[in-house]
């Protein structure tokens, strides 16, 4: 049907560009915090660029649902403002024949936003940690901080260079190492790191500096020059990063179904695929439009909207973690209270009632 092909049509490419539009936005704002903590000597550049990319598609699960929302209801909205859904009610048309359309769309996008909720969302948290934790022990000497002093993945040294370049090369180098049989303060004019292509092994080839090695005032205490020290930093075994429940996979969720956080986690998981639907309802309801009302007037509602069924969800996985609420409840008071409350307004919509009606009393009064 031409009328369906022009639906899909308009709500894909609707739903494609908010898609990117949230992604830009999430991801400047997510960068803006990613670049404070760099600053602080929290990560280098390279470590950076990889968890904003984690961070961004852990986002996934969380945005479609919001795309497809503000799709269909800009979708609908333009429909109903440019009078085409008038002309189609003439013809026999009504909202109710968008259902279909609306809840195909929608099986196409829950398979994307269960796949990404059971698997990439938490494999992102995964990788988020990992980098996280190696990031403190850094493993490669051009990836210090400029102007930071930063353990280094050499057992028990301190790495700290003034200048970093982009090749690698660093100025003005300090290394100092606490080791009690092997105290030590090595300062450097300049260093490039290398790797030996024979073991493997790292080093920081250092120029013109002075190796102050010993206790001070011990007889083995001694200051050596140099021209070119060849420095091997010792490979360190980072220990497993402590992963949140967040990023565990299913199958060591299914078996902590007795753990109310495990079971938090299910349930938050297997409901983002719930939420696709229910806010699809919300936004044929919300899509109606006229001459008479601002043209932001019904998405202002829609996001309130939202933005209480977020937090309804927020608070309920809460309620979860704390045994409030049985497991077998889950979340899915959230869910089908939302999902009443959005079949109510649809029925009032499609019998052209208001969609909340005050009480007599009040209206009186």
């Amino acid at each position: 049907m031409i009328i369906n092909r022009a639906f899909y049509r308009e709500v894909a490419v609707t739903t494609v560009g908010v898609t990117v539009v949230l992604l830009v936005v999430m991801t400047l704002m997510n960068l803006t915090l990613l670049l404070g903590r760099a600053v602080r000597g929290g990560a280098t550049e390279s470590v950076l660029y990889v968890l904003l990319g984690y961070q961004m598609l852990g986002k996934i699960d969380v945005l479609l649902p919001l795309a497809f929302y503000l799709g269909v209801l800009m979708t609908l909205s333009r429909w109903y403002r440019d009078s085409e859904m008038t002309v189609l009610a003439a013809c026999g048309i009504g909202l109710t024949h968008f259902l279909r359309p609306v809840i195909l769309i929608g099986l196409a996008l829950g398979v994307v936003v269960m796949a990404a909720s059971f698997y990439t969302t938490p494999l992102a948290v995964r990788q988020i940690e990992k980098v996280k934790t190696q990031s403190v022990h850094r493993a490669e000497p051009h990836q210090v901080a400029p102007g930071v002093f930063t353990e280094s993945a050499g057992t028990g040294q301190i790495l700290y260079a003034e200048k970093v370049h982009r090749n690698g090369d660093l100025e003005g180098i300090f290394i100092s190492s606490l080791e009690a049989d092997n105290q030590g303060v090595l300062v450097a004019k300049s260093g490039r790191p290398f790797t030996d292509t024979k073991t493997g092994d790292k080093f920081v080839a250092l120029r013109e500096g002075t190796l102050y090695e010993g206790e001070p005032g011990a007889a083995n205490y001694r200051i050596l020059e140099f021209s070119v020290y060849n420095l091997r930093i010792e490979p360190k075994i980072i220990d497993e990063p402590l992963v949140p429940m967040a990023g565990q996979p299913n199958f060591v969720l299914l078996g902590q179904l007795g753990n109310p956080e495990a079971n938090a986690e299910l349930h938050w998981r297997l409901g983002k695929t719930m939420v696709l639907f229910v806010l699809a309802l919300f936004a044929m309801v919300f899509a109606y439009t006229d001459a008479r009302r601002g043209r932001m007037s019904n998405f202002f509602v829609a996001i309130v909207v939202y933005f209480v069924y977020s937090n309804l969800l927020g608070i309920g996985e809460t309620m979860l973690q704390n045994g409030s609420v049985p497991a077998a409840a889950g979340l899915w008071w959230v869910h089908g209270g939302m999902g009443l409350v959005a079949v109510y307004l649809l029925r009032q919509r499609l019998r052209n009632r208001p969609l909340f009606v005050m009480p007599a009393g009040l209206v009186r009064a």
